[in-house]
């Protein structure tokens, strides 16, 4: 008896170490999904490509150890005159090691979806001013505006938990090019007029138009960047969650020409509206990315990119030698700064 006494303490003591080591201990192997910059340790796109461990693109699977009570949270701050066709290369609130074929959080401030009234993903466009989105005509068509909603500041479509939201903005009126053909793709390229101007901030601005008839040498053309949520590859059966983002080179219009001439007869003639990108094995539009942008860098500042080109019509997705076909938006400029002016000119004499 005067042994069990004695062990008693010594157990109680034991007893009460244990639970104040589970206490600190096996909570902080528990995880749960936070905020990408409230965890300090960050996993890479591999992860999220195999289900991200059941939490949205913009979070992470964090131990409650690392997580950073401390961190404040993020506000979005209304940017006065931005610089056009500025892109957010490492992201606006976190960067994703390894992101490859997808865009950084934010990457392209001036990409914009176009939706249904149901939310469905239609296709893509870009801002080129706060009232104006450019797209192709083809994504437009047999649409009136109250059926169309341009999305701007988005990432990952399938969630909400984004640190800034995205914006619904309806459409005012849409003026499609009158030169549009639909049997070779010319003059492919609808302007979209917003009814309330989009406010630009760090994950909304808009990107640079091109001069016109723009000196295809005073571009880098070697790899221009395609951005969209329509299908990675052929063999996917649904278009992107969380933005893509591919390298494309651009095919001179002599080589593209004879190279689609595979499919269209030898009598087949690029119009001169058009030009041509990728034609390399898995890198490709597909699915839906029709008006999305291709930008393209300028040689005189690299880190500033130009919208070149909309995705219009392709043949095969992901193909050699097989290039896609883009609305060349220099050869259009004239139109697209006409239309605008006028339209908007009209807007403000009737507000």
């Amino acid at each position: 008896m005067r042994r069990l006494h004695g062990i008693l303490p010594i157990l109680f003591l034991l007893l009460a170490i244990y639970q104040v080591l589970g206490q600190n201990s096996w909570p902080s192997r528990e995880r749960r999904c936070v905020a990408r910059h409230k965890c300090r340790y960050q996993v890479d796109f591999r992860a999220m490509t195999k289900g991200n461990n059941g939490c949205p693109a913009p979070e992470t699977y964090c131990q409650n150890i690392h997580i950073l009570n401390d961190v404040p949270d993020i506000s979005v701050e209304e940017t006065v005159n931005p610089e056009c066709g500025r892109p957010n290369t490492r992201g606006v609130t976190f960067e994703v090691p390894n992101m490859d074929g997808f865009a950084q959080e934010f990457e392209f401030p001036w990409m914009v979806a176009l939706l249904d009234i149901k939310g469905e993903y239609l296709g893509g466009g870009a801002i080129i001013s706060p009232e104006v989105v450019i797209t192709a005509n083809h994504v437009t068509n047999n649409l009136t505006e109250d059926q169309l909603i341009v999305r701007a500041g988005e990432w990952d479509l399938k969630t909400n938990s984004e640190h800034f939201p995205h914006v619904d903005a309806r459409i005012r009126s849409i003026v499609r090019h009158p030169g549009f053909d639909k049997y070779n793709g010319a003059n492919n390229v609808a302007l979209l007029f917003l009814r309330t101007p989009l406010k630009f901030t760090q994950h909304i601005k808009l990107i640079c138009l091109p001069p016109n008839n723009r000196n295809i040498r005073n571009l880098d053309y070697s790899r221009c960047i395609l951005s969209g949520w329509g299908k990675k590859s052929f063999n996917d059966f649904t278009d992107m969650n969380v933005l893509k983002k591919m390298e494309l080179p651009i095919v001179h219009n002599n080589k593209c020409e004879y190279q689609l001439r595979r499919f269209f007869g030898y009598t087949f003639q690029l119009d001169n509206s058009l030009l041509c990108a990728s034609g390399e094995l898995g890198k490709d539009t597909c699915g839906s990315d029709g008006g999305s942008p291709l930008a393209c860098s300028l040689r005189e500042d690299p880190q500033r990119y130009e919208l070149a080109g909309i995705v219009n019509f392709r043949v095969l997705c992901g193909k050699q030698d097989v290039p896609t076909v883009y609305t060349n938006v220099g050869k259009i400029r004239d139109w697209i700064i006409i239309e605008t002016n006028k339209n908007l000119n009209v807007s403000a004499r009737t507000s």
